[in-house]
């Protein structure tokens, strides 16, 4: 019995390492909460090959593991997740990643890119964005800067075009929600894993207090 309960206490542990570090940038949680107050938001659909990408600099290197975007997949459709040295401070507007994914029509949500990962450098600035080859992509954005740490979202958005071979550029003023995701630093326990965790080792305590009872 005791080695079961044991065991049970390295299930739990197990558990609780299983949840990743989790999102480290949120335009969409840090504008729309002040969407009918403070702040302008927008939805707005683009059609095939064009789309508004987020420009965000870096005042430290920042390396993320996973890229959602906001949108809604008005057909089912690929879609290229995209990232680009921008232009908006001097740079080249080369493509330093791209990933494409199919996706069925579905509603408003955050869609991801595949895991992968690559590192934002302190002084720099990059255009972030989704492009699709079907009908309508339905994203939303809002306007102002944003800084959370090393990263500032400027409100001057990248126009991005072109998925066959794609293009930045045009910058304009709103701030489009994307998240930036790094699951590589570590495992941080979930409520449940906590829970169960800390049940697990009350039982192996409760049981080595009375087998010291019985052999006192």
């Amino acid at each position: 019995m005791f080695r079961n309960i044991l065991a049970a206490g390295a299930l739990a542990m197990a558990v609780a390492g299983s949840a990743n570090a989790g999102v480290v940038f949120d335009t969409r949680a840090l504008q729309e909460p002040d969407c009918d107050t403070v702040r302008t938001c927008e939805t707005e659909t683009r059609s095939s090959g064009g789309n508004y990408g987020t420009v965000l600099s870096f005042s430290a290197d920042v390396t993320i593991t996973g890229l959602g975007v906001w949108t809604s997949v008005d057909d089912a459709q690929d879609v290229k997740f995209l990232i680009f040295d921008s232009l908006f401070n001097g740079g080249t507007g080369a493509v330093l990643f791209s990933q494409t994914k199919s996706f069925a029509a579905a509603p408003a949500a955050f869609i991801y890119a595949d895991p992968f990962s690559f590192t934002f450098q302190a002084g720099r600035t990059y255009d972030i964005g989704i492009l699709g080859n079907g009908i309508n992509l339905t994203g939303r954005w809002g306007i102002g800067d944003l800084t959370v740490g090393a990263i500032t979202a400027i409100s001057s958005n990248a126009n991005i075009n072109n998925f066959g071979a794609p293009t930045t550029g045009g910058y304009a003023g709103v701030v489009p929600y994307i998240q930036l995701v790094d699951g590589s630093t570590g495992a941080v326990p979930e409520p449940q894993s906590w829970a169960l965790m800390i049940a697990g080792f009350g039982l192996v305590g409760a049981v080595a207090r009375r087998r010291a009872a019985a052999h006192a």
